[in-house]
C-alpha cells in the first residue's frame, strides 16, 4: 500500500515530534538518527514543532541532542503552540502517556528492592507505547516481541521464570530450561511453557487470546498455580491428553475457562500475526470493528458517523500506524471519507452522504 500523505495535520505532527522527543530521551540508535534527519528534512514544520515541544519539556539532555541539528532553535514556544496545547486536550494527554513512560520506554528498567545480593535486574518492567513495537531479549535468552501499548513484569529471581502480562501483547520464544519453568499470568489463568513459542493478547480485564506458535503449552487457572508444591510440579509429566493442553498452531480465548479453540492454517495463523511485521490483515471485519484494531497503534480516535457503514466489511493489509494509507484506502475501495473533528478525533462517513470533501 503506498504512504500517500494526504492527512499529515498539526495534531498528528505533534504526535510524532512527541514520539521523537522521548526516543532521544532515552538514546537514538544510528538507524534512528538517520529516520529522525529524514522526518526533520521533510517539512520546516516538523523542524519548528519538534524544537517547540523539546523547549516545553526543558530536558537538557534532549535539547543538547538537538541542538547540532538546529542553530536558530527556538528560545521560547509560540503562542499559537501554547493555544494548541490548551486547546487539544487529547494531544496533552498523549504526550504525558510519552513523557510518564520515558523512564521505562523503549527499554528495561530493574525495579529495585533495596537487595545488594546482585539481584537487581531479577525483576524487570518492559513497556512501549501507543505505535510503538519491540523486540527484547530476557536474561534467560526468552526472546519477547511486545506490541503496542503494552507492559509486562518479569521476575526471575527464584526457580521459577515468572512474567505477567499486565497490558497489551506480546510474543513469546522461550529459552529452555528444564528446571526453571516459563509462567506468564494474565487475568485469571497462568500459560507455562514446554518447549514453546506462543502469542498472548489482554482482551479485556478478564481474559486473553492465546496462539501457539511453536512446541505446547499448559494453561491452569492462577489459584492452581499458587498452589503448585514446587517447580518441577508446575510441569505435570501427565499431560498429553489434559484439556488444558494447547499445540502448535492452535488459537483459543481464555477466560478461567479455555473457549474458541481452532486449530489454524500457517496462512491464517501469519496474517493473526502479521504485527510482528508491522502489519494488520483484515479478511471481511466490519469496519467498526477494524477501526478498534487500527486505534490500538495511533492516538487517533475514528468516530463513524453513518451508522450504515459499522457493518461494512473490509479486507486488505494495513501499515500499522499509517493513517494516511488507511484513509486513502478507505476512500478508493470503499468510497468512504473524512473530516476532522474535535482533537485527535477522525470522523468517517459515506461519500454520498455528504456534500462535504476529505
Amino acid at each position: 500500500m503506498n504512504n500517500i500523505s494526504h492527512f499529515t495535520s498539526k495534531d498528528e505532527i505533534y504526535e510524532q515530534a512527541s514520539v521523537w522527543i522521548s526516543r532521544i530521551d532515552r538514546g537514538l540508535s544510528e538507524d534512528e538518527k538517520t529516520a529522525l534527519s529524514h522526518w526533520l528534512n521533510a517539512s520546516q514544520g516538523h523542524r519548528r514543532i519538534l524544537f517547540e515541544l523539546a523547549d516545553v519539556w526543558d530536558d537538557m539532555s534532549v535539547l543538547s541532542e538537538l541542538q547540532p541539528l538546529n542553530s536558530a532553535a527556538p528560545k521560547q514556544p509560540s503562542k499559537t503552540f501554547r493555544s494548541h496545547l490548551y486547546r487539544s486536550r487529547h494531544a496533552i494527554a498523549a504526550s504525558f502517556v510519552i513523557v510518564g513512560l520515558c523512564l521505562t520506554l523503549f527499554g528495561v528498567t530493574p525495579w529495585l528492592s533495596g537487595d545488594s545480593s546482585g539481584q537487581a535486574h531479577a525483576i524487570q518492567r518492559i513497556a512501549t507505547a501507543i505505535g510503538e513495537q519491540r523486540d527484547v531479549k530476557l536474561s534467560d535468552g526468552t526472546l519477547v516481541q511486545l506490541n503496542t501499548n503494552s507492559i509486562i513484569q518479569t521476575d526471575f529471581s527464584g526457580n521459577v521464570r515468572r512474567v505477567t502480562l499486565k497490558q497489551g501483547e506480546a510474543h513469546f520464544t522461550v529459552a529452555h530450561d528444564h528446571y526453571r519453568p516459563f509462567i506468564v499470568q494474565a487475568a485469571n489463568n497462568t500459560v507455562t511453557a514446554i518447549g514453546t513459542a506462543f502469542n498472548m493478547e489482554l482482551t479485556d480485564t478478564d481474559g486473553f487470546e492465546l496462539v501457539v506458535t511453536e512446541g505446547k503449552v499448559l494453561v491452569r487457572d492462577l489459584l492452581e498455580t499458587e498452589q503448585a508444591s514446587d517447580a518441577t510440579a508446575l510441569i505435570n509429566p501427565d499431560i498429553q491428553h489434559d484439556k488444558k493442553l494447547l499445540i502448535s498452531g492452535e488459537k483459543a480465548t481464555v477466560k478461567g475457562d479455555i473457549s474458541e479453540r481452532l486449530q489454524l492454517q500457517p496462512d491464517v495463523m501469519q496474517q493473526d500475526l502479521a504485527w510482528q511485521q508491522g502489519m494488520i490483515v483484515f479478511t471481511g471485519e466490519p469496519l467498526d470493528v477494524a477501526l478498534k484494531e487500527i486505534g490500538r497503534y495511533t492516538p487517533v480516535t475514528f468516530k463513524i458517523t453513518d451508522e450504515a457503514l459499522r457493518d461494512k466489511r473490509v479486507a486488505g493489509y494495513f501499515k500499522v500506524g499509517d493513517i494516511s494509507g488507511l484513509l486513502s484506502a478507505l476512500k478508493n475501495s470503499f468510497n468512504i471519507v473524512h473530516r476532522r473533528g474535535d482533537g485527535l478525533v477522525i470522523e468517517l462517513y459515506q461519500a454520498t452522504s455528504s456534500a462535504q470533501g476529505s
